[in-house]
């Protein structure tokens, strides 16, 4: 494909992107579909809403769920809570309910007997003033008598009737009433009750997405959930739960629905065990919940897959007060007697791209590991390829085995452990692409958030993606064509083995580029030397900026340590990745150790590691890292809630100092696209910024807000405008950062 063709596919790309519109007919065209909006949850309510989605007969290449937790008013819940997404559908299964039936009822209610007068009874009173007796009508009952016996709950008759009644009362002379005479009534009815069996068809939920709440902050995150295109069409009933008590969350899910046919087809989806139970208890063992399941594999079926969703929770019982939340162990699945082993363990919590977390006032434990979760992050999802393993009577014996457990007891009020469990079978009856890879990911160069650990980098580093075989045949073989503001001057050949569903990650030669800010454009072709079937996901662009380039030739790191000071340490390489300084040594607890490292002209990265993953702050002590450029007393980083790492790229020019922008490197805004509101983080604790909005035209649409940052985050409420491209012009003090933004308010 020549380079103006290549430019147009891509510009189409940008635009699809940025701006997608509902109800596009063509092949990578996108379809939205908004589902909650905005959801209040507290106090573990349940929202249940149905939303219209496209027909079935549609056909989509990738469904992607935008997933969004933002903060209500009165700020975002503090503590880390489990929520889910969910699909509730007819299994197809019919029961019943027994009910009694009455043979009549008595103003809507039912009574055992009923004498009851056709025509008017009265009450009556004595009139000590007048020294007469009194009379008025007693109000008319209403009775509906069902009588038919092949329907007992359909009415047959309406009657109005009276009460029975008391007549010739005498009275005292006080107005007692001392006798009366009972009427005899017109009619008696008895009540009697038929047994009715009322069928309904039971219903079931397919988890289709969880996550875990950060602590105090919001966050968006993104599931793709073409698996689960059976369920997602027509009229879709949505299910949304998340558990919490301080404060709450507001839920929004949007569904973008990309056009094309899809590389494999699901058909069915099938729910296997499903719960939350616990883990280690005697009298109700989790393995009895777990049991095996025989699956029939329909003679359609040409791919079959297991998933597993499962996260640990409850802590502090004998004798592993770990278990299950910290618990690193790995669990199995059976497939027709093969073991899969499940490690249920996220080791990258101190990685989490959403850091610091915590509420104002509060901090929290976002850095530690932990049973397949981290606070602010998706759950993984464990999938297996079951296909190999079908019977020749076509069938899957699935069988889940947690590692044997036993709590043997606690201190007062621990909580319990205990696994929160979904789980289903996918089955898909056409692998459609022979020879078809997708480019899923840039991870650097790219400004997004998920990826300011590692970005912005310099010139010369190394660009990284991830790719995807969506094609029946193994890939040994791709091109890949690369390069900066649409120029695709960098070329590499990438071979390999990578078979249907895999991805693998891949570091691509560097490249060259000035300071400021720029796109990375990329596009794959040629897999296994063949034309790409479809080649709508061949491309994709990132927006990134250059690193920061400082007139100093040298930089100054602080570190005080924490009461854990052999956990700290911290290096400073090359564009190359040679370690030219390092520190390992830190011989005292709380101490601050100042370190200066004069550097040549270049690009470099400092980056700070901390080996248990809590950074060196707040449970072991308050202590800090910080870099200075050399003869500023401002710190280019300062923090010591990190996690596992913090990794700065810089550049130093002692010649000309271009583009000295103290905190541009660590201010990220999410989520973008926005909608009514963002939130910016920042490399600074505290202080007050000044953002204005700018359309593409240089028309302001917002100025002069006034935002004051709190534990390195403030958020900035957006006005009512057309969805577009804008330019927020962020000022701290003399400071001055133009980032661009996406706004869809729908």
């Amino acid at each position: 494909m020549n380079n103006t063709l290549r430019k147009l596919k891509i510009i189409l790309f940008f635009i699809l992107c940025l701006f997608p519109f509902k109800n596009f007919a063509g092949t990578g065209d996108t379809t939205i579909v908004h589902g909650f909006s905005n959801l209040f949850h507290a106090n573990c309510n349940t929202g249940d809403s149905t939303f219209l989605f496209p027909p079935d007969s549609a056909s989509f290449y990738k469904i992607m769920l935008r997933y969004e937790l933002a903060c209500p008013g009165m700020g975002c819940d503090i503590y880390d809570r489990i929520a889910t997404l969910k699909v509730k559908r007819g299994t197809g299964v019919m029961d019943s309910t027994l009910t009694l039936a009455p043979s009549f009822t008595v103003n809507g209610n039912t009574q055992d007997s009923l004498q009851y007068m056709n025509d008017t009874s009265w009450t009556y009173s004595y009139n000590t003033l007048t020294m007469q007796i009194d009379s008025t009508p007693i109000a008319t009952q209403q009775v509906i008598l069902y009588n038919d016996p092949f329907d007992p709950q359909l009415a047959t008759d309406t009657l109005v009737v009276w009460p029975s009644y008391y007549n010739q009362y005498v009275f005292d002379v006080s107005g007692n009433a001392t006798d009366s005479v009972f009427v005899t009534p017109d009619s008696t009815l008895y009540l009697t009750e038929d047994s009715v069996y009322t069928p309904f068809e039971v219903m079931e939920r397919v988890e289709i997405a969880r996550a875990i709440t950060p602590f105090g902050q919001g966050v968006v995150l993104w599931f793709d959930v073409s698996d689960y295109r059976t369920l997602l069409h027509d009229s879709v009933n949505l299910i949304s739960i998340v558990c919490g008590y301080s404060n709450g969350w507001l839920v929004n899910t949007d569904f973008y629905f990309i056009e094309g046919i899809p590389p494999m087809h699901a058909y069915k989806v099938k729910n296997l065990w499903n719960g939350t139970w616990p883990y280690g208890n005697t009298g109700n063992p989790i393995e009895s919940h777990l049991q095996p399941i025989t699956l029939l594999v329909d003679s359609q079926s040409v791919y079959e897959k297991i998933r597993l969703i499962t996260t640990g929770h409850g802590f502090g019982g004998y004798p592993n007060q770990n278990v299950a939340e910290f618990y690193d162990v790995t669990h199995s699945l059976l497939i027709n007697g093969v073991t899969k082993q499940q490690r249920l363990w996220r080791p990258d919590c101190g990685r989490n791209p959403l850091f610091p977390q915590g509420a104002p006032g509060y901090t929290s434990t976002w850095f530690y590991n932990r049973a397949n979760w981290c606070p602010g992050s998706y759950v993984q999802t464990h999938d297996y390829n079951a296909t190999t393993y079908v019977s020749s009577n076509d069938s899957l014996t699935v069988d889940y085995n947690m590692v044997p457990y036993t709590v043997t007891g606690g201190p007062s009020g621990f909580y319990a452990p205990e696994y929160y469990v979904q789980s289903h079978a996918v089955f898909y009856d056409n692998i459609e692409y022979t020879n078809n890879a997708a480019i899923t990911n840039i991870i650097r160069p790219n400004g997004a958030f998920e990826y300011r650990r590692i970005n912005p980098i310099c010139q010369a580093f190394n660009p990284e993606i991830i790719i995807k075989n969506y094609g029946s045949d193994t890939l040994s073989q791709l091109d890949i064509h690369y390069g900066i503001d649409g120029n695709y001057t960098n070329s590499y050949t990438w071979t390999g083995s990578l078979a249907l569903t895999d991805t693998m990650r891949i570091e691509l030669p560097p490249i060259l580029f000035g300071t400021g800010a720029h796109t990375f454009d990329l596009y794959i072709d040629q897999p296994n030397g063949n034309a790409d079937e479809f080649a709508y996901d061949d491309t994709m662009h990132t927006n990134f900026s250059s690193t920061n380039v400082y007139n100093t030739n040298f930089i100054i790191i602080h570190m005080k340590t924490d009461n854990s000071p052999n956990e700290s340490s911290w290096e400073v390489t090359d564009d190359q990745g040679a370690v030219l300084f390092s520190r390992t040594n830190f011989p005292g607890a709380l101490s601050l150790y100042k370190d200066t490292v004069v550097l040549p002209n270049g690009c470099y990265n400092v980056t700070v590691y901390d080996a248990f993953g809590d950074g060196v702050c707040c449970y072991n002590g308050n202590g800090y890292f910080r870099i200075y450029r050399g003869g500023s007393g401002t710190p280019l980083f300062n923090s010591g809630d990190y996690g596992e790492l913090y990794s700065l790229n810089l550049s130093l020019d002692f010649q000309s100092a271009i583009n000295e922008n103290i905190f541009d490197n660590s201010l990220f805004i999410y989520p973008n696209p926005a909608n009514k509101s963002i939130t910016l983080n920042t490399g600074f604790e505290s202080g007050k910024i000044v953002v204005n909005l700018f359309d593409l035209t240089g028309r302001a649409v917002s100025s002069g807000i006034e935002c004051a940052v709190n534990n390195y985050s403030t958020q900035v409420e957006l006005p009512t405008i057309a969805s577009g491209l804008y330019q927020l012009r962020i000022q701290k003090d003399d400071l001055v950062i133009m980032k661009k933004i996406v706004i869809d308010q729908y």
